[in-house]
């Protein structure tokens, strides 16, 4: 087990590092010079005991365990509170009726919900959980933290915690929001955040046991679900809270069905909306308003009373700025990945003019260079990695992936916003070396994690997977994008990067092809004996991000037409490619309008090139070409 190391703080009214805080974090970062010390705020007693009318426990009785466990996690902290306004500490209840997800909800059965929960929590609660915990998140390092910390668990106990600061501050206060109306919110947030993950799970449906989903046609399920879940939308982005983000990121994930006209998709909201709204979720959450805030339709006094001469102030506690660290740094992988794969600027850090003095990017570029000197030994022929080396070697190099994520983003909002050449020539430093970064401190510690990969856990050789995956397809991105922007002469100086990227992401399908993940039925389900007890399939048909395969493989399809047209290429190692970038796309969920475009866009490509000779034609995974009417149909 690595060293302990010193706390990163993240500041409790804003979106940057705290003042004072430790230029490191993570379990992979070590021996990181400390900036001066700054003037820290002092901690004040707990706060009083709360009346038990209003006790959480009684609050919080219809929240899963993990919720309540943080009365004894977390101390009631200053701020802003999910139970109440957004935009005040005065409740104001809700005079429009709320869109009850509760119909939707019950049109799944309980055996079949508990499965779409199982397979959500066995993959991208999996993965995501293993980037806010332990041996990811570069901003704080708990040796006694889990090595996977479900995000469904760590926002919960965010909430409750909120919640409990709030009553505290209201112990006096007559006109505080009744009890029936915290529980009544509570109950609704909860229903849409299990929506969400049931109209997310839904595209799994075919892998879930036939008994269990007997007589439900998938493709109806999916978009009954995605309706609703998104319609549910419109009340989750007013009911600021973090498992309210959480459930905006998770719409945000879920592929539009097939099956949705162009026209009802424009007729809603869209999941980039839901992820913008999801990240100032996390802005206003994390500033704890209590200061005048206006705008042309509202105003808010903040959480002090009009008649005080200056709001409360309760103690924020350690647990507490621990939590909301890690919920703040899944929050920046998901605006990073956002900036890098829709082309708009950041929301919680800076982009071309700034990113350069933020601590969280400094934490990142430090801790990775310490990673690399603490890590000298395990470069030599003699390491042998295991599971235990091979988490903190993938989570690490994940950690940097992120970096390297942001810098490519930079560099594409430089290119697109035309800056001049001298910023351009920055950001495109910027880039190259946190990708040297990457490639020294990290790229052969994986390649010795690929060695071993038959020897290693499942999920250490999901977690692998991944991040192989998605780092080099962030770098075909930038390509494509330089390609784009017609700059020859970065192109030029890509060469070596872009063909370890076209190698790499086709060993990563490849792989994800043949490699399984195994999920066990839910535990309320083991009285049925007679029931399958596992499900088991690739990584490509489980993977929680297909439309990173998805862009993966229309970018390779791009390369590999071109070398094959420009004869650098033979026509069987073009069938070879093509059959593998074939058979990624029909392992993806069906229901998936994109799935269902790309798998087209792919066949008329390989079309084009029959006169050529004979080409692989793409056909459905179960029988067939894909049907037309399904596949005229746009969208993400």
């Amino acid at each position: 087990m690595l060293p302990e190391l010193g706390l990163t703080r993240l500041s409790p009214t804003g979106t940057g590092l705290a003042q004072g805080a430790l230029v490191g974090g993570g379990p992979w970062i070590k021996d990181v010079k400390k900036p001066a010390r700054q003037p820290r705020r002092n901690k004040a007693d707990a706060s009083p005991q709360r009346a038990a009318s209003s006790s959480p426990e009684s609050v919080r009785a219809s929240v899963d365990a993990a919720t309540t466990s943080a009365r004894t996690i977390f101390q009631p902290s200053a701020g802003y509170t999910p139970t109440h306004s957004s935009d005040s500490g005065a409740a104001i209840p809700v005079n429009s009726p709320p869109t009850n997800p509760q119909t939707s909800l019950d049109s799944v059965s309980i055996s079949l919900g508990s499965w779409f929960q199982q397979v959500f929590e066995s993959c991208w609660e999996q993965i995501f959980g293993f980037w806010l915990g332990r041996d990811c998140c570069p901003f704080i390092w708990d040796p006694s933290y889990d090595v996977v910390f479900p995000p469904s668990k760590l926002f919960a106990e965010l909430d409750a915690a909120i919640d409990q600061d709030w009553e505290a501050r209201n112990l006096e206060d007559a006109a505080a929001t009744p009890l029936s109306q915290r529980l009544e919110r509570n109950c609704q947030i909860e229903d849409s955040l299990k929506l969400a993950i049931r109209s997310f799970a839904s595209q799994w449906l075919h892998l879930i046991p036939k008994q269990e989903r007997a007589d439900i046609i998938q493709e109806d399920l999916v978009r009954e679900l995605w309706r609703a879940s998104r319609r549910d939308m419109l009340k989750v982005i007013n009911r600021v809270s973090y498992r309210s983000v959480l459930t905006l990121f998770i719409f945000g994930l879920t592929p539009i069905p097939v099956g949705v006209s162009k026209d009802e998709e424009t007729d809603g909201l869209t999941g980039q909306v839901c992820l913008q709204i999801a990240l100032q979720q996390v802005q206003s959450l994390r500033e704890r308003q209590r200061n005048c805030q206006f705008s042309g339709s509202k105003v808010s006094f903040g959480l002090a009373s009009l008649v005080t001469s200056k709001p409360k102030s309760f103690p924020i506690s350690e647990a507490f700025l621990n939590g909301e660290s890690r919920a703040y740094w899944g929050a920046l992988e998901f605006d990073t990945s956002a900036s890098l794969t829709l082309n708009f600027r950041s929301s919680l850090s800076s982009g071309l003019h700034g990113v350069g003095s933020e601590s969280a990017w400094r934490v990142l570029r430090t801790g990775a260079h310490s990673f690399q000197t603490r890590t000298k030994d395990w470069r030599t022929s003699t390491f042998e990695v295991s599971d235990d080396t091979a988490s903190q070697i993938v989570a690490a190099a994940a950690a940097c992936k992120v970096f390297v994520f942001k810098m490519i983003a930079v560099l594409k909002e430089a290119l697109r916003e035309g800056e001049e050449e001298d910023k351009v020539k920055q950001a495109w430093d910027a880039f190259t070396e946190a990708a040297d970064i990457f490639q020294d401190a990290f790229r052969p510690l994986l390649s010795s994690c690929e060695r071993r990969l038959h020897f290693l856990s499942q999920v250490e050789r999901l977690n692998w997977y991944e991040v192989m995956l998605h780092y080099h397809l962030g770098i075909l991105m930038l390509v494509d994008t330089v390609e784009a922007a017609e700059r020859d002469d970065l192109l030029v100086l890509l060469k070596d990067k872009r063909l370890d990227a076209e190698q790499e992401v086709v060993n990563a399908l490849k792989f994800g092809l043949e490699s399984t993940l195994t999920i066990r039925a839910p535990a309320d389900d083991t009285e049925y004996s007679e029931r399958p007890r596992t499900i088991t399939a690739s990584f490509i048909q489980l993977d929680p991000y297909p439309h990173h395969i998805v862009a993966a493989v229309q970018l390779m399809n791009k390369v590999i037409s071109r070398e094959f047209r420009h004869g650098k290429i033979k026509l069987e190692i073009y069938k070879y490619l093509g059959s593998t970038l074939s058979k990624a796309l029909n392992q993806l969920p069906q229901t998936s309008r994109s799935v269902q475009e790309a798998r087209q866009y792919l066949n008329t490509s390989f079309q084009e090139l029959e006169h050529q000779g004979d080409v692989p034609r793409l056909v459905s995974p179960a029988q067939g070409a894909p049907r037309p009417h399904r596949l005229s149909q746009g969208g993400t």
